[in-house]
């Protein structure tokens, strides 16, 4: 799941851990961006460089596999972060920390979310977005020098990376939620659900959206 701070992002993954055989772990500090700058410099430095002498500056250079890294990666991932049960037939996690002082430009976002889909090929973006000014009045906000721009920009970099992941990815990979539309109608939800082809729970759906979560002095919303 790809959102920000205070848009029911933490109902939303109940909602989706009703689902059968769905797991969707909470967030992790972007632990995952570290990987992209991993496997990026492994596979550069066996694109540019093949020494094999031990006295050669880039020794060892000749016997580096980008996709083998990668590869071991996700099996990395999904024992360590993932961690599934027997029973599990679709894992994910979510995370929050898509916001502009996360990001130094939309461009680096973006790349990292196409690193995601290298990492788990064919992986399904559930972008979740919230209205800036709805979203600033949460209990998360108020010591934030200007919480209206930044969620601002936050919300239209994930919209545009909606578009831009569907184009590129070439498939509906890419699917975009607004928590006004769902925050008091499960059944919206339960039809995003569908259209994405997950499992079904629907009365599991309605139950968890059912239940407030309290964050910060703010207490009237799902997140």
């Amino acid at each position: 799941m790809v959102t920000y701070g205070r848009t029911g992002s933490t109902a939303l993954q109940s909602a989706l851990n009703t689902l059968p055989g769905v797991l969707i772990r909470g967030e992790n500090y972007s632990a995952l961006r570290g990987l992209e700058t991993y496997v990026q410099a492994i596979a550069e430095t066996a694109d540019r460089h093949h020494a094999k002498r031990s006295r050669h500056p880039w020794f060892g250079s000749a016997k580096l596999n980008a996709q083998a890294v990668l590869d071991d990666q996700r099996r990395h991932v999904v024992d360590q972060i993932f961690q599934p049960s027997k029973d599990s037939v679709v894992v994910g996690f979510k995370e929050v920390r898509y916001e502009p002082g996360h990001f130094e430009s939309y461009e680096v976002m973006l790349s990292y979310l196409l690193f995601l889909n290298k990492l788990f090929p064919g992986i399904t973006y559930v972008i979740n977005v919230r209205e800036p000014e709805d979203a600033a009045l949460s209990g998360w906000w108020p010591n934030h020098e200007d919480p209206i721009a930044a969620l601002t920009q936050s919300r239209d970099w994930l919209v545009d990376a909606t578009h831009d992941l569907n184009t590129i990815l070439g498939a509906q990979q890419a699917h975009l939620l607004n928590y006004e539309q769902w925050q008091d109608n499960p059944e919206a939800l339960i039809e995003a659900f569908h259209e994405m082809q997950l499992p079904r729970n629907d009365d599991g759906v309605r139950a968890a959206l059912a239940v407030k979560l309290e964050h910060g002095p703010r207490t009237d919303e799902n997140e």
